[in-house]
């Protein structure tokens, strides 16, 4: 219960440094959270700034905060899957709802990227192709990331055993990978609620009623 307890308080101490928060501070004297979308990650903070290198330095801090996260619990507790995947998960919670910034930070998508990239890293392929599929259908960013999640999500829930035993190294249990993957998924997912609703609603302008004089030159 102490290394549980241990894991979740370094993951989520390392996952809610606020990089870009910092970042867009420091190059713009922003609040990037009253600024463009509000979300404290990579496209934002490019939207923000206007700098690619900005986007782009938040986008590789992020990544490593996952990745470190997982590597300082397994250098805490060797050779364990559960705990480190804990980390992960903890991590990618903190960037979420970092406690610095009132709990509004960002949506996961690069601290899961980096916790992924050293646990599972073949489950990253898998969502990079479904957000295309999900990009190809809806055309914007957000609800393509949802769409990727949730078919990784089910995908951890469906594949088989001898293909779930293989994208990790060593005897981990399947079910553990499964863990890793649904819950990592559904924590991205809490995130993009918001942005799915302001899709869904876009689609009900787009296909509602013409209002009178719509359609004339302006």
């Amino acid at each position: 219960m102490l290394s549980f307890c241990v894991a979740v308080a370094v993951g989520y101490c390392v996952g809610s440094v606020p990089m870009a928060y910092w970042l867009v501070r420091w190059k713009s004297s922003i609040d990037i959270r009253q600024a463009g979308s509000g979300n404290v990650g990579t496209l934002n903070s490019y939207l923000v700034t206007g700098s690619v290198a900005v986007g782009g330095v938040v986008l590789l801090l992020d990544v490593l905060k996952g990745a470190v996260a997982v590597c300082l619990v397994r250098w805490l507790e060797p050779g364990s899957f559960p705990l480190a995947s804990v980390g992960g998960v903890a991590a990618v919670i903190g960037h979420n709802f970092p406690v610095w910034l009132a709990f509004k930070g960002g949506r996961g998508l690069a601290t899961s990227a980096g916790a992924t990239l050293v646990l599972a890293w073949p489950i990253i392929g898998v969502w990079l192709v479904s957000w295309g599929a999900g990009y190809l259908l809806t055309r914007q960013v957000n609800p393509a990331n949802a769409v990727a999640s949730a078919l990784v999500l089910v995908a951890c829930l469906v594949v088989p055993d001898t293909y779930m035993s293989s994208i990790v190294q060593g005897s981990d249990p399947t079910g553990w990978v499964r863990l890793f993957g649904v819950v990592l998924m559904t924590v991205i997912l809490i995130r993009h609620i918001q942005p799915l609703k302001e899709y869904v609603e876009e689609l009900r302008g787009r296909s509602g009623p013409a209002r009178p004089n719509d359609g004339g030159s302006s």
